[in-house]
């Protein structure tokens, strides 16, 4: 798994490229509290996941408390096939906010 970070003014988008399962989540949950600990908003792409396991969902549930609790949002986006499928399975789009969860756009 590899995390590749932007900025766009007050928001920092990290995009997860491979696996987020449970051999990447302390390397994940390491870019995402360094980013939280910025007081800054958060977005999430998740176009290039492969692979997400339960820990890969802890790890976003955790980040998404964490960043609601400094007054910042955390927004998933562009969500892959396996995401969509894991999304759908524990039933967690209203859990993230998200209306609609929409697949990502084929590179």
């Amino acid at each position: 798994m590899e995390i590749e970070r932007t900025d766009d003014g007050d928001v920092t988008e990290l995009k997860v490229v491979g696996e987020l399962t449970i051999f990447g989540a302390a390397e994940a949950y390491g870019f995402l509290t360094r980013a939280l600990s910025e007081r800054r908003d958060l977005r999430v792409n998740l176009a290039q996941v492969s692979e997400v396991d339960s820990s890969g969902v802890q790890l976003l549930l955790a980040a998404k408390r964490a960043a609601e609790k400094q007054g910042h949002s955390l927004e998933l986006v562009a969500h892959s096939e396996a995401m969509l499928e894991v999304m759908e399975l524990l039933q967690l789009s209203h859990v993230f906010g998200d209306p609609l969860v929409m697949p990502a756009q084929a590179a």
